[in-house]
């Protein structure tokens, strides 16, 4: 969890998230928690609320998460990384409910190795999702010469480098 300012100068909250985040109140709590890396004072409202003995409904702190967030400046990247490993339905609706009702110039980023229960098909098609899967994230022949030579200290072949490629692609584990 943490944030700070993106390459474009945008404020940017990072969740990584766990097993445990499946709580609606930890991911809540978890959630506030990185916002306030950006403004010490986000979300005394909502984290006052999830500290009661029985906290309000997990869409009505949603919403007041949303009105903070909708506050001037308005512009902020919030990022759900490892969400493959949240399996919550409650979890899945805050989120859900958060993507459905961001204010322009706020993103949700989701990081997750399998697609999310989320409304993926309606955000495609209203122009509003953007998607990097496997293909867009893969090395090209020269970065992956570059990084077995550069990070990994190792000095492999054309060949070599097309091999590893090759089996890549195939979907192939490679041993030596």
């Amino acid at each position: 969890m943490g944030g700070g300012a993106g390459s474009r100068g945008r404020p940017v909250a990072w969740l990584s998230l766990d097993g445990g985040d499946n709580d609606p109140v930890r991911f809540l709590s978890y959630l506030v928690a990185s916002l306030r890396t950006l403004d010490e004072g986000f979300g005394e409202v909502v984290l006052a609320s999830l500290r009661t003995p029985e906290p309000p409904p997990i869409e009505a702190l949603t919403g007041t998460l949303l009105n903070e967030i909708s506050a001037p400046p308005g512009e902020l990247d919030l990022v759900l990384d490892d969400y493959h490993l949240i399996n919550s339905e409650a979890v899945h609706q805050a989120v859900s409910f958060l993507l459905e009702h961001l204010p322009e110039g706020a993103h949700l980023v989701v990081s997750s190795r399998v697609d999310p229960p989320l409304s993926l098909a309606r955000l495609r098609a209203r122009g509003q999702m953007a998607e990097l899967g496997a293909a867009e994230l893969a090395f090209t022949r020269e970065e992956a010469g570059a990084f077995l030579k550069g990070v990994m200290g190792l000095d492999p072949s054309a060949e070599d480098v097309s091999k590893l490629e090759g089996a890549r692609k195939a979907g192939s584990r490679v041993f030596s």
